[in-house]
């Protein structure tokens, strides 16, 4: 007690040199704060985001990994490529719902089937154009060669299907899950008369967008004829049971009808499965001289989703699913977990950024004090001659003054954790800006070196995530936190001021344990 009351009277008598140590520790506590507080909200950002996250996942074939292996076999040079090779890769919807098996409890899956057919005299796709010089409308063509259409590989060995793009893109869905992204909260479609087809039926039913119908003066009930662009004999009649709004709405690529938001027609998977399995039970399949099959069938691509409601489920997925008969020519991936992962390239720059700053100004602050506590040990060296002669022992002498240093420590660090609070979210937000300003700049630049526009969007390099392309949208960086300091940083801001009080204090003790009280108090006279 006598060494705590000692130790508060000797701050009262030495104000001068205590504020100077209270104002070198409260700058070290508020920088301190400003920089633990920024880790912490990164810590915090990352894992409210990731929990808010919907995590989805595909299977696809690893085209790397076979590119790799057959350069390896020396099959890779120019002219070696067997397109047959890349034949049967497709997975069925049987091998997806085997591997379902893998998922968690409370996980789920969805998926789509899409085909493209074209319009019937009667009706005109979104964005086509009229003759004035003819009685029939005339639409704009799409592609119909391989040098210019898309083609589709069917069967397997060296037989394939090149097909033919229609005016529209027909998607199947399994459930309204596998719609979620459209029509969901934070979707941009939204059934503005009508209403949604049935997930579970077979009835050639569909919804189709308000500028189509508008375009052919449709209304909900009225009847659609599609027609097999391979085979102008081969026509489905859907039945419109509503018409949706896109908020979003925006021209697509003028070339391909099918390519225009507007032209995209939804039904259930069933019914649309229904025309794919109709379409190749009547199909008529001829080989050419380069053994290539033709086909007159419509052809499908088959998208299926794994959904999981935490990340370790995913991960938990990607590893257990081979167990399950997936060969390891496919990966899992999940682009939601990727963009996630982008969104926080600017928060952990800077995260990373505020832990280099704190170690700095702790080392720092560290040094000046033991300098500063180094030279006002040799000032007071009378005074611990005159402890030391009257009986007070060494390690209590030492204990006053580690005392004297951690109450003033204490109280420039409460001050320099209130200042610290108040400006590290500012501070955070406005670093954080500038850390996406310049990931932009780059972003940009680098997309400018490869030839595109900054509208372009294209994510190239560090910066790149799955399945990326010109016209896809850019990064979504998290560019704000509503909260830095919290008990965490408190505590840790403790546990700074603790060690700067050893640290200091250790210099303090070293010297108090050489003096000798005589020569002290000899030297004095």
């Amino acid at each position: 007690m006598y060494i705590i009351k000692n130790a508060f009277k000797s701050i009262a008598r030495n104000k001068a040199r205590n504020i100077l140590i209270g104002v070198i520790v409260l700058v070290i506590a508020t920088a301190s704060c400003v920089a633990l507080s920024i880790r912490q909200a990164a810590e915090t950002a990352k894992e409210d985001t990731l929990d808010s996250l919907t995590i989805t996942a595909q299977i696809s074939y690893d085209r790397s990994k076979a590119m790799s292996n057959m350069q390896a076999s020396g099959q890779g040079g120019k002219g070696n490529f067997d397109i047959s090779s890349l034949a049967g890769t497709t997975l069925s919807l049987e091998d997806y719902l085997n591997y379902a098996e893998a998922e968690n409890e409370g996980d789920s899956y969805y998926y789509t089937i899409t085909a493209s057919l074209n319009a019937n005299d009667d009706l005109l796709p979104y964005g086509s154009t009229t003759s004035e010089d003819e009685d029939e409308s005339t639409t704009t063509q799409p592609y119909t060669g391989l040098d210019q259409g898309t083609s589709t590989m069917r069967g397997s060995g060296n037989k394939f299907s090149f097909m033919v793009q229609g005016d529209f893109s027909i998607t199947g869905c399994s459930s309204y899950d596998a719609m979620i992204s459209l029509f969901g909260e934070d979707g941009t479609y939204s059934i503005s008369d009508g209403q949604m087809f049935d997930e579970e039926s077979s009835d050639l039913v569909c919804v189709i967008s308000d500028e189509l119908a508008m375009y052919n003066e449709l209304l909900v009930g009225d009847t659609i004829t599609l027609v097999n662009p391979n085979n102008e004999d081969e026509t489905y009649s859907l039945t419109i049971s509503g018409i949706y709004t896109n908020s979003a709405s925006s021209e697509g690529n003028q070339t391909f009808a099918m390519s225009d938001p507007a032209n995209n027609i939804y039904m259930s998977y069933n019914a649309l499965n229904s025309i794919i399995t109709s379409s190749k039970a009547i199909e008529n399949a001829e080989t050419n001289d380069s053994v290539n099959e033709t086909s007159t069938a419509l052809t499908s691509q088959l998208n299926f989703t794994y959904t999981f409601a935490n990340s370790d489920n995913y991960y938990n997925f990607a590893e257990k699913i081979y167990d399950y008969g997936l060969s390891t020519d496919y990966i899992v991936s999940s682009t939601d977990l990727s963009a996630y992962e982008n969104s926080l390239t600017p928060l952990n720059t800077l995260s990373t950024m505020a832990g280099w700053f704190f170690l700095i100004v702790l080392a720092i602050g560290g040094i000046i004090l033991v300098v500063f506590n180094i030279f006002n040990l040799r000032e007071r060296k009378y005074e611990i001659g005159v402890l030391t002669a009257i009986g007070m022992k060494k390690h209590k002498v030492a204990t006053q003054f580690i005392t004297e240093l951690f109450a003033v420590t204490l109280i420039a660090i409460v001050i320099g954790t209130s200042i610290g609070s108040a400006i590290s979210v500012p501070v955070t937000n406005s670093l954080l800006a500038n850390q996406i300003e310049s990931a932009e700049a780059s972003f940009n630049a680098i997309n400018e070196n490869f030839g595109f526009s900054k509208d372009t969007n294209v994510n190239v390099g560090s910066n790149k995530m799955p399945g990326s392309r010109p016209g896809t949208t850019s990064i979504s960086y998290i560019d704000s936190i509503s909260s830095a300091t919290n008990l965490t940083v408190v505590l840790q801001l403790i546990a700074v001021g603790i060690l700067l009080t050893i640290i200091s204090g250790l210099a303090a003790l070293i010297s108090i344990m050489r003096y000798e009280p005589l020569k002290i108090l000899s030297s004095r006279s």
